[in-house]
């Protein structure tokens, strides 16, 4: 199967409705007070903040050449395992010992990765489309 622009488009839109969805499902799915649930459930938020941009950029190489798109892709096979791996081995908490903060938590390695994907599709897709339309 193909990966096209409407199926990547789809999936990122779904991506951000869950995000959402799950965001009020949680208290209701665990109670207000169930911490321990609450926490379980909350591991996968990381993960589905990476929709966000992958939505964003999906709608803007909707517009775009198939060639941009297809560049931005291939960057995007290898970015998200990338950043998958490294939110699962961050530090599961912001808590650190002795007093002193672990800063480098799941969600600010989650955010990191999601500013760095979106700072880099922008420079591919504009390098990408100005060398295609220069021809």
């Amino acid at each position: 199967m193909r990966i096209t622009k409407k199926i990547v488009f789809w999936i990122s839109l779904v991506g951000v409705a869950v995000f959402f969805i799950a965001g009020y499902a949680i208290p209701l799915l665990c109670g207000v007070y169930s911490y321990i649930c609450q926490d379980r459930l909350e591991t996968f938020f990381p993960f589905l903040l990476l929709f966000f941009p992958i939505f964003l950029f999906s709608l803007i190489t909707y517009f775009l050449r198939e060639e941009v798109f297809r560049a931005w892709l291939r960057f995007t096979y290898w970015w998200l395992p990338l950043s998958f791996v490294m939110i699962y081995l961050a530090a599961g908490s912001s808590g650190g010992s002795f007093g002193i903060p672990n800063v480098l938590d799941q969600e600010t390695v989650a955010f990191i990765f999601s500013a760095l994907f979106a700072l880099i599709s922008l420079i591919l897709i504009a390098i990408k489309s100005l060398l295609l339309y220069r021809k």
